[in-house]
């Protein structure tokens, strides 16, 4: 009895530690990976935060529009007062040196200043919201990427799990051929040599479906990595790779440049190189500030009297400054901007003519990878037909062993091509998306 119950402890604890490694485990579909990439990646987080920064580098760059306030207080102890010297004839026939001051003196004041025009402020302002609008297109792009990366490690897990899939249905076939063998050579039908080719092929199956699953489990740690998830979690993919439903026929369409990212980026690269240009030439325009101080000051022979008789003053007032001569610094800074604004120009035209090309070729890559796909999705149900035909006539005794090995051979290498044009196939078609620059709506409409 006491070994009967500490049997049912042993299975009560693991069932329980199955379904507990169950409900760890995370099944995930590709837009579940996408999802979770974009809120959790480190490189998602950095550039949201950057755009956040951006957003207050707008909110520094308006505080030139603002007055700014200061306050300063003052105790000063004269060790040495200043000596005034009067010359002979002035005020006496002797020369006169005086000392004039006080040997304490506290001073305090406010000051407000108010730019009322100064060209470079504003557009220090323009170059600001620019940096914003960069930042959210980085974002964007990086979203992108992130998105792309997944796909591409989300579809290699899926490629070794249907390689897996169907090498032990292989194996299952070579296990019963096995059997039909086995009792055949020991009835004498057949040679040992023929017993033995086909022990030998299913050995090599079983090694390749354990190399498979080791590539499983690495293509899994690798989709983990671009999702920005820990190594130790535990996750399995739910989806298996359907033909019907991943491969409509491609259409060609002309590339929207402005839909790209990319695109925009180099556009506003380009408008805050003409903002900083216009800063440069604002150099050598006037600016036009408003000021007004007041403040108070104290005297005494003694520390304590300079704390007692105030004597308040206060001043207002408007500074104009016009640049005159600066070494012909602010030219040449002007003559650099206005370059490197040529340059940025030069560069979104080649950058143009590239997303072009990058459309063009990824084009060519899904038309040739769909036609590839249907031609080994027929040939593999064609393999399929005469491995089936192949299979009743070899147990019948109508055909060979090596007529059968030779068809189950065409049938594996049509199963490997298929899936290798089907791979190929939907990483086309998410280059495409990419180059297209609708990658994100792409995902958006996933299931």
């Amino acid at each position: 009895m006491k070994r009967m119950m500490l049997g049912f402890v042993s299975w009560l604890l693991l069932f329980q530690a199955n379904s507990a490694a169950q409900e760890k485990a995370d099944t995930l579909r590709l837009k579940d990976c996408i999802q979770f990439a974009l809120a959790h990646h480190e490189n998602s987080l950095i550039y949201a935060n950057k755009v956040t920064a951006s957003k207050e580098a707008i909110r520094e760059s308006k505080s030139v529009l603002l007055p700014t306030v200061s306050g300063n207080a003052s105790f000063d102890y004269n060790l040495k007062l200043q000596t005034s010297v009067i010359p002979a004839g002035a005020l006496s026939d002797k020369e006169l040196r005086l000392q004039m001051g006080s040997r304490y003196s506290t001073g305090a004041y406010l000051e407000a200043d108010e730019t009322l025009f100064d060209k470079a402020n504003w557009l220090n302002i323009k170059s600001a919201k620019t940096d914003k609008d960069l930042a959210d297109l980085n974002l964007k792009k990086q979203q992108e990427l992130i998105v792309y990366n997944t796909v591409k490690a989300y579809y290699n897990v899926l490629s070794y799990a249907e390689k897996v899939r169907l090498l032990k249905e292989n194996e299952k076939e070579y296990l019963q051929l096995e059997q039909i063998l086995k009792l055949r050579y020991e009835q004498g039908v057949v040679k040992k040599s023929s017993y033995d080719k086909t022990r030998l092929d299913l050995n090599n199956i079983q090694a390749e479906i354990s190399s498979n699953e080791n590539y499983y489990r690495l293509a899994l740690n690798q989709l983990k990595k671009e999702i920005g998830a820990d190594l130790e979690t535990e996750v399995a993919v739910s989806t298996r790779i359907r033909f019907d439903e991943s491969a409509p026929s491609p259409g060609f369409t002309n590339l929207p440049l402005t839909q790209l990212t990319d695109y925009n980026i180099d556009l506003q690269q380009l408008r805050k190189q003409e903002i900083a240009a216009q800063q440069k030439k604002a150099a050598f325009l006037p600016t036009l500030s408003l000021y007004a101080k007041y403040g108070v000051n104290a005297y005494g022979t003694k520390s304590s009297d300079a704390f007692n008789d105030w004597f308040d003053y206060s001043v207002i007032g408007m500074k104009l400054s016009v640049p005159i001569f600066s070494g012909f610094k602010k030219q040449s800074q002007y003559q650099q901007s206005k370059i490197a604004l040529t340059n940025q120009q030069l560069t979104a035209t080649l950058n143009a003519r590239t997303y072009k090309l990058d459309f063009q070729d990824a084009n060519a890559n899904l038309y040739s990878s769909y036609t590839t796909l249907i031609k080994n999705k027929e040939n593999l149900s064609l393999a399929s037909e005469l491995l089936s035909e192949a299979t009743v006539e070899f147990k019948e005794g109508k055909t060979d062993l090596s007529s059968y090995l030779d068809t189950e051979y065409s049938y594996k290498e049509s199963q490997s091509n298929y899936i290798n044009s089907l791979i190929d196939y939907l990483n086309a078609k998410v280059a495409m998306e990419k180059a297209n620059g609708s990658l994100l709506n792409y995902v958006n409409n996933l299931e």
